[in-house]
């Protein structure tokens, strides 16, 4: 076949190709224009958006980037999708036939076919050429392998060319494109344009602040027709003293236009907690009078940080923050105490323990320590009784080289101090509860006195010595002892007794004594006594006085003494026979107390017992009540029950219970009677002595009554109360403890019962020592009154003779 001449292929027609070459540019310029009007849209939105937001809100910084970038983000998703995907897409001459077929249907297929055989002559395959869009059959495309077409298929070829030629006259481009999305955008576009022009011109201020706050993130604020601002805050922060109460103050200026009405706190705490409250108004502020309005609300016991923003009118104070820390407080003092002189010792550092008492007159410097934070200033405050000191201020100065700690000296202590140390801390937080420390003074105390007489009466004669005894206490020594005495209503005189420089807190009086004689005292007049010390204190009150107890002595004669010691031995004979009756009744209970080993007969009579002793009923003045049960009896006058009675047989058959329950009862009434007994019976052997004692310091004694009382009564009165009772005492409570033993009780009643025995014949020689003494001191009193009666006779003589001679010289 010869070669085929290119110049005679069928080609499309100039129309055809100025046709689609004009579809593509088309296509191009919508897309093109599309796309720029929605980001140009979309930049407007942006513009409000933002400008709303900043505008309400006054974000900060970071937020209005973040902003920003969602802007520039959203703006390249917006071109990206609009024009990127599609404006640098090739469009070939079949995809414009294509298109063109589709929305023209009356072509025919005619376009497409020129179209795709006119690129299958020039070298590209149909299936290229058609794009997978041309599926229509044409054997002449597929019956030569090298692409050359037939005579035939030149002639198709032309055809169609002509006929596609023909048809595209019927071709309308504008028909080809949808015009809704573009008109939407360029509308939006347009008007969103037109609208930030507008603002831009009317606006400019406006306009200006947006740009600056929003493109170049500047921090000016919007103008406001209200200013608001926080008192206090230093960069936005606040530091309170943890669980202190917080007092937020805002100002309106009131030259603004605007004073709003009400202003609102919005707050969010640490732990996530979120509240609004309305601050309260102060007043009402009146420009230009008064600069400022001012609203407060206080935030109760703040324990955790707190963020807060205040509102009001058109103004906000934004990302204010509350810091709790720590209160400074001292967690150590002592106490440096300098003590007055008198007292003549140091005292130790004290540690703070609650209140603290201090001896009246020391002078005190107080150290604090370990401040747990570092301090700038002190404000001491304090009371003095019930008056407030004046106030002082600690500076950086006064404080340790650590700013823990410092010292503050006081004046000496007179009156009760309360000082109150409100701490600083370099946070300028002072203290939430001020350190209180309270300094009590402690009064010196006048010397304490235990004195009283020894071997002295309510009466004493002329020759008398006044005997005193006890021990005198101070609690910083005691300085001077003295007497003071007075005569009937005479001024009271004074005898030093001791002076004591060294002033020991304790001294004791031994034989110390007031002698009487020398104030020729007579019989009728009366003489008050009594002792008294005073310490070295040197305060202004000067040294205390203690006075003991006052003694009123009336003087008599020795005669009258004597006689009223003799009625007190007649009454102290008279108590010591009912204690010999009580020691009887504890004799016979021990005697009455029966065993199973124990033969049932009747116990003899003790010789010489069972006269003049009564029943176990206790004297009128006892205070202990009969110990044995009713019916129990001892010996007694001729009408009371003995000591066997004819029931005894009866109960010593009675019922174990029975006996075992006497057997307890009368060893409780033998124990009861003896620890009675012994102190009744040393408290007459001690009156005895005083009444040997009173003779001596009266100086009416003589070696024989002496000997009789202490030797005779005394004495032996000693060793029974301090010897012979315990014993018995040991013995009945050992019986107590094995009394259901029945091999070991009888001895130990047996024992017993000996020693009761042992006291009653030890008392009986002390009685008869007294009746002895009795008839003594009758003999004696009988001799006084010879001694008296033959005075008296010679005094009548004497006088008688004197008559006499007086008659013979008258003669």
């Amino acid at each position: 076949m010869p070669a085929e001449n290119f110049d005679d292929r069928p080609m499309l027609a100039p129309a055809v190709e100025n046709l689609l070459g004009t579809l593509r540019r088309r296509i191009r310029q919508y897309i093109w224009l599309e796309g720029c009007a929605a980001a140009i849209a979309w930049l407007g939105v942006a513009f409000w958006a933002t400008l709303a937001t900043d505008w309400f809100f006054e974000p900060s910084a970071a937020v209005r980037i973040v902003m920003l970038a969602a802007v520039a983000a959203v703006l390249v998703a917006v071109v990206g999708r609009l024009i990127g995907r599609r404006v640098f897409v090739r469009i070939t001459d079949s995809n414009a036939a294509t298109l063109l077929e589709r929305r023209f249907p009356q072509l025919n297929d005619s376009l497409l076919t020129a179209v795709v055989l006119s690129e299958h002559q020039n070298g590209i395959s149909p299936a290229t050429a058609v794009a997978g869009r041309f599926d229509g059959p044409n054997p002449t495309l597929h019956g030569n392998d090298a692409g050359e077409l037939t005579d035939l298929g030149r002639e198709m070829l032309a055809h169609t060319c002509h006929e596609a030629a023909d048809r595209i006259g019927q071709v309308e481009l504008r028909k080809v494109f949808n015009p809704r999305p573009l008109w939407l955008h360029c509308s939006a576009a347009t008007l969103l344009s037109i609208s930030v022009a507008f603002f831009a011109v009317l606006f400019t201020n406006a306009f200006g602040v947006w740009a600056n706050r929003v493109l170049a993130m500047s921090s000016d604020l919007w103008p406001r027709n209200t200013h608001l601002e926080l008192v206090g805050f230093v960069d936005g922060t606040r530091k309170v003293a943890r669980g202190s109460d917080l007092e937020v103050i805002v100002r309106a200026d009131t030259n603004m236009p605007q004073v709003p009405e009400v202003v609102e706190i919005r707050y969010r705490t640490e732990g996530g907690g979120r509240a609004r409250a309305t601050m309260d108004r102060r007043g009402v502020a009146h420009a230009p009078e008064d600069r400022f309005q001012e609203y407060a609300y206080t935030f109760r016991s703040v324990l955790t940080d707190i963020q807060f923003d205040v509102l009001g009118g058109d103004d906000r104070v934004r990302d204010r923050r509350i810091r709790a820390v720590d209160s400074p407080t001292i967690s150590q003092m002592t106490l440096e105490c300098e003590l007055p002189a008198y007292i003549g010792r140091k005292q130790p550092p004290l540690p703070v323990t609650g209140v603290m008492q201090i001896p009246m007159g020391s002078r005190v410097m107080v150290h604090a320590e370990q401040a747990n934070k570092d301090i700038v200033s002190v404000q001491v405050n304090s009371v003095v009784g019930d008056r407030p000191g004046p106030s002082k201020i600690l500076r950086e100065s006064d404080l340790a080289d650590d700013h823990r700690g410092f010292s503050y000296p006081l004046t000496p202590l007179m009156a009760d101090t309360t000082l109150l140390f409100t701490l600083t801390d370099a946070d300028l937080i002072q203290s939430h509860d001020p350190v209180r420390l309270m300094l009590v003074p402690t009064p010196d105390q006048p010397p304490q006195m235990a004195v009283q007489l020894d071997g002295i009466g309510s009466a004493i004669t002329p020759q008398a010595r006044v005997a005193v005894a006890g021990r005198i206490s101070d609690d910083y020594g005691v300085g001077r002892v003295w007497f003071e005495r007075a005569i009937d209503q005479q001024e009271p005189g004074i005898r030093v007794i001791a002076e004591l420089p060294k002033a020991p807190a304790m001294y004791n009086l031994v034989d110390e004594g007031l002698e009487v004689r020398e104030f020729g005292l007579k019989p009728g007049q009366k003489l008050l006594v009594t002792v008294k010390a005073s310490d070295l204190c040197d305060l202004d009150h000067g040294p205390h006085v203690a006075a003991g107890e006052r003694w009123l002595l009336d003087v008599v004669t020795p005669e009258q003494l004597r006689a009223m010691l003799e009625a007190r031995e007649l009454v102290l004979r008279q108590r010591f026979e009912q204690l010999m009756q009580e020691m009887t009744e504890t004799r016979d209970l021990l005697s009455r107390m029966k065993f199973e080993s124990d033969k049932p007969t009747v116990s003899p009579r003790p010789k010489g017992e069972g006269q003049g002793v009564r029943a176990p009923a206790k004297p009128a003045n006892s205070p202990h009540p009969n110990p044995l049960p009713k019916g129990e009896g001892t010996a007694g006058k001729k009408g009371e029950r003995t000591l066997v009675e004819p029931g005894e047989e009866a109960e010593a058959v009675d019922s174990p219970a029975r006996q075992r329950d006497l057997r307890f009862l009368r060893v409780q009434g033998a124990l009861t009677n003896c620890r009675k007994g012994a102190p009744e019976i040393s408290g007459v052997a001690e009156s005895f002595d005083d009444i040997c004692k009173q003779l001596v310091n009266n100086r009416i004694d003589t070696e024989e009554l002496k000997k009789r009382l202490k030797g005779g009564i005394a004495e032996p009165l000693h060793r029974v109360a301090d010897k012979l009772f315990p014993d018995l005492d040991r013995r009945l409570e050992e019986l107590q403890s094995l009394l259901e033993d029945p091999k070991q009780a009888p001895a130990l009643r047996d024992s017993a019962q000996q020693q009761a025995e042992e006291i009653l014949l030890a008392m009986r020689k002390i009685r008869d020592r007294m009746i002895e003494l009795e008839d003594f001191n009758e003999a004696v009193e009988l001799l006084r009154n010879i001694v008296e009666t033959q005075k008296k006779l010679h005094e009548q003589t004497e006088q008688q003779h004197k008559e006499k001679i007086r008659h013979m010289l008258k003669e």
